[in-house]
């Protein structure tokens, strides 16, 4: 009988170790944008060690780090940490500080990836306004991640939540994700101001199962407890 106890311990714990990864939030690759052509219409960035190009069909709004000095300001702050706007998610990492493509004319935007993304991540920043929405249509389906309180405030969404291949938005910051393996995607957006954009990708992501492990460890451990002592 003893011969048995051990496996099972070691289920039990392999169980819980397993629960807790799933808990834990991703940590994601952000794009790290280095390029900028002159007419404003192409830029290109390294994610991990997966390469970026986008391509736009009218002047995208600059990359922050590469605007000149005391130009990058970090916008992708989350101000009220109980409404997270990047990390609220699966995310456990906001993207890097002064990293976004800007938009404000109307567009069309199709974007590269050197390699296959399998889980793909696009952070949005301050998208739209009260009396201003602007609309992202995709050619893909994604899910919202996160949306919160970022740089501006947060005024939400007005559109599907979590599902569908267009959002159009009200002063959002957050995160959309894009689960299929990735290698271009494209969409159009409507003109506002400004706002601004990055991809970012994680090589897992954890999945909503952490309290079914936890359960399933609980009763095998109670079930060995009431055998040992039977």
């Amino acid at each position: 009988m003893k011969t048995n106890r051990f496996p099972l311990r070691s289920m039990c714990a392999a169980l819980v170790l397993a629960a807790a990864g799933s808990a834990s939030a991703a940590t994601v690759a952000w794009t790290d944008w280095t390029f900028l052509s002159t007419d404003l219409r192409t830029a290109s960035g390294t994610m991990g060690g997966v390469g970026v190009s986008v391509n736009a069909g009218n002047p995208m709004d600059g990359v922050s780090q590469l605007s000149g000095p005391g130009n990058c300001i970090n916008y992708w702050t989350q101000p009220v940490p109980a409404d997270a706007a990047y990390t609220g998610g699966s995310v456990g990492n906001a993207p890097t500080a002064c990293e976004q493509l800007g938009l404000s004319s109307a567009n069309s935007i199709t974007v590269n990836f050197s390699s296959a993304v399998g889980v793909l991540y696009m952070a949005l920043l301050s998208v739209g306004q009260n009396g201003l929405p602007v609309t992202y249509d995709f050619n893909q389906a994604f899910t919202i991640d996160s949306e919160g309180g970022g740089y501006w405030g947060n005024d939400g969404t007005d559109g599907v939540l979590g599902a569908g291949d267009s959002l159009t938005m009200r002063e959002f910051h957050g995160v959309l994700r894009f689960n299929a393996p990735v290698t271009s995607i494209t969409f159009t957006t409507t003109a506002e101001n400004w706002h601004a954009f990055t991809f970012g990708s994680a090589a897992a992501v954890p999945e909503p199962t952490s309290l079914a492990l936890v359960g399933a460890a609980l009763l095998a451990a109670g079930a060995a407890a009431r055998r040992r002592k039977a």
